[in-house]
């Protein structure tokens, strides 16, 4: 369970003006924190920037850090205090030099061990934009495992050209340095988002307009949600009998408060990701699947 965890939002993702951290108050602390523990899941926050510059909100994922695990999570549009840009639709950490890129995940990594004193593992890339640079960088600061790309995805709709996962391993990887979606000789482990292709996705000129399935309690049902990890661990025992299979569900923080984001608009809609988030825990927990931090997948792949 790796959550993308942030400011508040609102429709198109704008930040809230003045910045505001309810999903972090409510939507962690109250809502999400009381259902993985009623589940003993362990839960990975990748924190973003802002988040970590918030004394409240630290004090918060202090409170938390024995039942889950905290990473870091990069939106370089605020990035750092004097270059906050309320429009979360600028650039991918892709696009950004390799100095610049640098530079900000240094200063994001920094926060993390000033906020939590030690050294963040895990890490995942604002809007999956990891790049070419990303791999040396985030090893060089000392990262276990990179958990941004998204297998059969193409984001070049979203502006982010080149930012492609179309035949990248569903399963955890050690990646291409230059090229992430690609597997390589890199010391860093991939974890992948967990997501399958439909039927209708290898058609021509149909296929790239419909979304795979993800391991995601947006949107679905509960039963959609539990298929996609039948049909994952089914294709990965497989292909590797004997190999743990890793499931990745992702989401935000901000999804599970109404109006902090484009896809809770009520609180109706808020509890039926909540509820869907916990159908998914719930069959987890009857099939003896183990909820545990990205951190922790490198070990457990190496017994």
């Amino acid at each position: 369970m790796s959550i993308d965890t942030e400011c508040d939002k609102g429709k198109g993702w704008l930040c809230r003006q003045p910045m505001a951290f309810e999903g972090v108050f409510d939507g962690v602390e109250k809502r999400l924190q009381p259902l993985f523990a009623s589940h003993r899941a362990k839960p990975t926050y990748l924190l973003s920037p802002e988040i970590l510059r918030n004394e409240a909100c630290v004090d918060v994922f202090r409170r938390l850090a024995s039942s889950c695990e905290l990473g870091t999570h990069l939106h370089g549009e605020y990035a750092e205090p004097d270059a906050f840009e309320p429009d979360a639709t600028s650039a991918f950490q892709r696009d950004y030099p390799p100095e610049v890129e640098k530079a900000k995940l240094a200063y994001l990594t920094d926060l993390f061990i000033r906020a939590f004193d030690h050294q963040p593992a895990s890490f995942r890339a604002g809007r999956f934009g990891v790049g070419a640079a990303s791999i040396g960088i985030l090893e060089d600061l000392g990262y276990a495992v990179e958990s941004s790309v998204t297998p059969h995805m193409d984001w070049a709709s979203s502006g982010a050209k080149g930012l492609a996962f179309l035949d990248a391993p569903t399963q955890p990887y050690r990646p291409d340095p230059k090229e992430p979606g690609r597997p390589g000789n890199a010391k860093i482990l991939e974890v992948p988002v967990t997501i399958r292709r439909r039927f209708v996705n290898a058609l021509p000129w149909v296929g790239k307009h419909v979304d795979p399935r993800w391991l995601r309690p947006t949107r679905g049902t509960a039963e959609s949600l539990v298929r996609v990890a039948e049909d994952e661990i089914a294709e990965a025992r497989r292909v590797a009998p004997g190999r743990p299979v890793i499931l990745n569900a992702m989401f935000h923080n901000v999804e599970i408060v109404p109006h902090l984001s484009p896809y809770a608009s009520s609180e109706d809609e808020a509890q039926g990701i909540l509820g869907r988030l916990g159908a998914l825990l719930a069959w987890a927990e009857r099939e003896g699947v183990s909820v545990v931090g990205l951190g922790d997948v490198p070990e457990i792949l190496a017994r």
